[in-house]
């Protein structure tokens, strides 16, 4: 997170409404760039530097809500579960009456068992509702309240007057099932964000570092760049750096996805975050805790999080404006039943309680932000990170995918093809190929010596690499060897990539390959399927394209620029495009397209113009990630479509007295833990 981010901890949030007034008082303090998410309970917020933190904390405490800090003191657990239980039983004992009404029935006992109920509610409920309120808007807890002294207050008249039935079940029924449902939520929120969190939790706080010549435990703000930190056999990396001393394998999990260990010896580089399950190390520190590849992730993974995506805004929208609408409905129809109907008194007010009750928004503010915390943790449980939730909706809905060609789905790893001799054997040629091969610093020159390794160095005397061209040498009695195109060996055939010559007659020639990255074929076999045409840009030359084109069988272009990569890139803008790439002139097109895909081991400037970041080499990670995007997706929609068809039918089955207020209640129950339920089956789905 910069320092011009901030993440702050709120508590007494109890709907997506409270979400909104925060969002509402902070921006209205000039802070433009602010979002809270209600699935984790956190403000978000950018650019904060002419406001101090005392005065934010203001803002928030006006709005109704706190910040939490370290050394604050929250209610009671066990007052919390006390109250719960007690409004729970009480409930219980109301439920219990329609089954036995003639021997559990006792208005004085109901006046006195609702009571209390009521209390308790307002205890629970009355302080959002009174601050949501005087911010100018209405969230759940209005509604619930409205609708349970609405029915405690007619009960009481009714008591009084000695007239029947009366309605305190009505207020104790409502109360407790919507604790009932604040406590199912508040569990699935913390199953459903439970890999989130685990990313936070990992982050350690002490080191051992380097003091005086003996290595003492420090805090991690501590640690700065340079300093020599020591990690013993089980314990976590607490910052990026290099080895100094010491070997051991390093469990690297967390941040790639690997199941295997890695060795580290001297001079490799290590993570923050990871673990050394075996060994020791002394090592020096190349980034500080906070900017750490660690950090880095629980930054990314936390903004992530709590941005919003458009359907969720769509859906926020609709959330602010749903309460107020509901109350001018319920409203309205009681004059209308009463007066235009002709329906009873009575009947009248418990129609329009009954329309409070059940429709109370929770489902449509639960619906986006918990599918989009599954979908977040799974793909960072999968080595997958995503810089906003609207790149899962946008990437969900792509249409084209464009792939760099060297280094993205190939290794940048080159093989030896068709090689062929002419009047020498083929262990001399190769031979004479790694004598040439050992003295060139191009890449293509070095994969060629790796691949000819087992064999021995020619006897050579005199070797020069011609830049740009090949490598010439000369043996001890004047032969002279080259090896390079068929331009620089003079050579009239133009079959090969590469020819041997000796004293310029051909003695062997073969072609380069570049080897293709595991799962490439499965993936865009995969995409096609999907419906997502998969295209190949690349700087190669139109003959190695055509062949990669044959085997992959997938449109590919070659010789281009990182200028035409863009050009290419605008003529598929029509619909949602994905460009994959991982070097440095793969950056202006990543940014280009509508969302951009690096690899982690891809250049700094690539993985940040990127949206999606795969955390090891695995190709196989594009597919896990656009599946998870189209389940997330599929989700949200799910859950929306159920939020407002269930609206649809119970607020006319309540208008028209088919439900009761205590009916309605367990209707708006049932409807917040379809969310919940749909949510955590997205969860332990195997996507």
């Amino acid at each position: 997170m910069s320092e011009q981010q901030k993440a702050i901890k709120i508590d007494g949030m109890t709907c997506v409404n409270c979400a909104i007034n925060i969002e509402r008082a902070v921006k209205k303090a000039g802070i433009e760039h602010a979002v809270v998410n209600f699935s984790t309970k956190e403000l978000l917020i950018e650019d904060f530097s002419g406001i101090k933190d005392t005065a934010l904390e203001k803002i928030i405490q006006n709005a109704g809500f706190s910040v939490v800090k370290e050394g604050n003191k929250p209610t009671p657990t066990w007052l919390k579960d006390t109250l719960f239980w007690l409004v729970v039983i009480i409930a219980a004992y109301f439920i219990a009456q329609m089954f036995f009404p003639e021997t559990w029935k006792s208005s004085s006992l109901d006046f006195v068992l609702g009571t209390p109920a009521l209390i308790i509610g307002v205890w629970k409920f009355g302080k959002g509702a009174f601050y949501s309120l005087k911010a100018g808007s209405a969230n759940m807890y209005v509604l619930i309240l409205m609708g349970a002294i609405t029915a405690y207050v007619f009960s009481i008249y009714l008591y009084f007057t000695g007239k029947s039935p009366l309605y305190f079940e009505t207020t104790a029924v409502i109360i407790a099932l919507v604790m009932v449902g604040d406590n199912l939520e508040e569990k699935a929120i913390e199953k459903t964000t439970s890999s989130l969190s685990s990313l936070a939790k990992m982050q350690i706080k002490n080191a051992k570092k380097l003091i005086n010549g003996i290595f003492e435990e420090v805090s991690l703000n501590a640690i700065k760049k340079g300093d020599t930190v020591q990690v013993n056999q089980g314990d976590q990396i607490p910052t990026d750096g290099e080895v100094l001393e010491g070997s051991g394998m390093v469990d690297e999990a967390l941040l790639t996805g690997e199941s295997e260990p890695i060795f580290k010896e001297k001079a490799a580089q290590l993570f923050s975050g990871t673990t050394l399950i075996d060994g020791q190390f002394t090592y020096k520190v190349s980034k500080p805790g906070h900017l750490s590849a660690l950090a880095r992730i629980n930054g990314l993974v936390q903004k992530a999080s709590t941005e919003k995506a458009n359907i969720q805004k769509l859906a926020d929208k609709i959330s602010a404006i749903f309460v107020p609408l509901i109350i001018g409905i319920s409203s309205v129809w009681f004059f209308v039943s009463y007066f235009a109907l002709g329906v009873a008194l009575e009947e009248s007010i418990i129609r329009s309680v009954a329309i409070l009750v059940v429709s109370c928004p929770c489902a449509m503010g639960l619906a986006t932000p918990m599918a989009v915390m599954v979908g977040i943790g799974k793909l960072s449980e999968n080595g997958i990170l995503v810089k906003g939730a609207q790149t899962l909706e946008t990437f969900a809905k792509t249409k084209n995918i464009i792939f760099d060609k060297t280094g993205t789905i190939t290794t940048g790893n080159f093989k030896m093809d068709s090689f062929q001799v002419f009047n020498v054997s083929e262990n001399e040629a190769k031979s004479i190929i790694l004598a040439l091969e050992n003295k060139s610093s191009h890449p293509i020159a070095q994969s060629i010596s790796k691949l000819l390794a087992e064999f021995n160095d020619f006897p050579l005397l005199e070797i020069e690499e011609i830049k740009g061209s090949g490598m010439l040498g000369k043996d001890e009695v004047g032969n002279i060897y080259k090896l390079g195109s068929a331009k620089f060996t003079q050579n009239i055939n133009n079959d090969s990539d590469i020819y041997l010559t000796k004293n310029n007659e051909t003695i062997a020639s073969f072609n380069i390959k570049d080897e293709l990255k595991e799962n490439v074929a499965q993936t865009i076999s995969y995409l096609k399927n999907q419906e997502v045409l998969p295209v190949v840009l690349s700087g190669d030359s139109n003959k190695k394209c055509a062949m990669l084109k044959e085997e992959l069988q997938v449109n590919i272009e070659g010789e281009l620029k990182p200028e035409d990569k863009l050009t290419r890139i605008e003529t598929f803008s029509k619909q949602v495009t994905t460009m994959v790439g991982d070097g440095i002139n793969d950056a202006p097109a990543l940014s280009k397209a509508h969302i951009g895909v690096s690899f982690s081991e891809a250049s700094n400037i690539a993985i940040e113009s990127a949206d999606i970041v795969l955390l090891n080499n695995d190709f196989s990670l594009l597919q896990k990630a656009h599946l998870i995007a189209l389940k997330t997706l599929a989700t949200i929609r799910q859950n929306l479509f159920w939020a407002f068809a269930y609206n649809i039918v119970a607020i006319p089955l309540a208008a028209f007295g088919i439900l009761d207020p205590m009916m309605a209640a367990f209707f708006m129950l049932f409807s917040d833990l379809f969310i919940i339920g749909n949510a955590y089956r997205f969860k332990l789905s195997k996507v």
